[in-house]
C-alpha cells in the first residue's frame, strides 16, 4: 500500500465543517421593504411578485436577482415612478383579492360542491346516468315548500337547492 504524503494528509484532515450563516440577510424571513423596492408581498411564507405572480424563496439575494432579471426594463424608471408602479399593482391585487373574497364569502360554495358531489355519488351508486341530477333538483324544488312550511329559513333553503349544481357537465 502507497502512503504517500498527499495521502497522508487528506486521510487526517477532518471533513469539512458546514459554515452557519449569522448574516442578517440570509434568514428567511419576508423583509417589509422588499414591497416598496422589488414589488413583493408576503403569501404563504415566500415572496410572491405583485408584477408576474412568481413565488420567490424569502431571500434578498433572491427577491433581487428575481427583480433584476425578470423585471429588468424597470431598470430605466426612476425610483418614484418604480413606487408608483408598484403601488398601482398592489391596488390591483388588492381589488382582485376583494373580489375573489367577496364572491367565496358571499355563497357556501364549499357546501354547495361537497352536497353536488353527494348527489352525483348516489346517482352513480345507482348505475343511473349523470343527467339523472337535473330531475332529482327539480324534485326537491317541487317539494321544498311542504317539507319546510314551517321553518323560519324556508327560503334560504330553497334557494340553496336552486344554487346546487347537479347538471351532466358539472357532476
Amino acid at each position: 500500500m502507497d502512503l504517500t504524503p498527499l495521502k497522508l494528509y487528506r486521510m487526517s484532515r477532518p471533513p469539512a465543517k458546514k459554515r452557519c450563516h449569522t448574516n442578517e440577510e440570509d434568514i428567511r424571513e419576508f423583509k417589509e421593504y422588499w414591497t416598496e423596492k422589488f414589488g413583493m408581498i408576503k403569501k404563504d411564507n415566500k415572496a410572491l411578485c405583485i408584477l408576474c405572480s412568481e413565488s420567490v424563496v424569502c431571500r434578498t439575494s433572491s427577491v433581487k436577482r428575481h427583480f433584476e432579471t425578470v423585471h429588468k426594463n424597470l431598470s430605466n424608471v426612476t425610483e418614484q415612478e418604480r413606487r408608483e408602479l408598484i403601488s398601482r399593482e398592489m391596488i390591483k391585487t388588492k381589488k382582485q383579492s376583494d373580489v375573489l373574497m367577496k364572491f367565496i364569502s358571499g355563497r357556501p360554495s364549499s357546501n354547495l360542491v361537497a352536497a353536488g358531489f353527494e348527489v352525483s355519488k348516489v346517482i352513480a351508486q345507482h348505475g343511473k346516468p349523470l343527467s339523472d341530477g337535473e330531475y332529482i333538483k327539480e324534485a326537491w324544488l317541487e317539494c321544498a315548500p311542504f317539507l319546510f312550511d314551517n321553518l323560519s329559513e324556508k327560503d334560504k333553503i330553497i334557494q340553496r337547492i336552486k344554487d346546487l349544481s347537479v347538471s351532466r357537465k358539472t357532476v
